[in-house]
């Protein structure tokens, strides 16, 4: 009685892990610039700190294999970054325009202004008839 070739060795288990949540890696990390955030904490801080936390999710969700939310992370550090940078300098020019204006119209009313005063030397004196106690 022949029974046939002997089983090969068995197969890999159905289901398995597959790779990670992300998918594979779509190039480098991406990177936003800690400098630059950063430095829109100080244009517009409301602004710059969306812009650190999404900065500092990049590292974790790369790590973990979440290639695609370590890339949202980034997009979204960038636009916090941006907005950040164009509100700061918008508020500082419209700054310096109106102290500008208000240094330079102080400057011009100062130099305008008439001495509406007389001094005491220049009354003049009417006798009316009082003569000297």
């Amino acid at each position: 009685m022949s029974y046939g070739p002997p089983p090969g060795p068995p197969g890999p288990p159905p289901g398995g892990y597959g790779p990670p949540h992300g998918g594979q890696p779509m190039g480098q990390r991406p990177e936003v610039g800690l400098a630059g955030v950063i430095f829109s904490l100080l244009c517009c801080w409301p602004l710059g700190i969306p812009a650190l936390v999404f900065q500092m999710k990049i590292d974790n969700l790369w790590g973990q294999g979440d290639y695609h939310g370590a890339q949202e992370a980034a997009d979204k550090a960038k636009k916090f970054r941006n907005l950040a940078f164009i509100l700061g300098i918008t508020a500082q020019v419209l700054n310096l325009i109106v102290t500008l204006i208000l240094v330079l119209g102080g400057a011009f009313a100062a130099s305008t202004s008439v001495d509406t005063y007389d001094t005491y030397d220049s009354y003049e004196y009417e006798d009316y008839g009082y003569d000297d106690y």
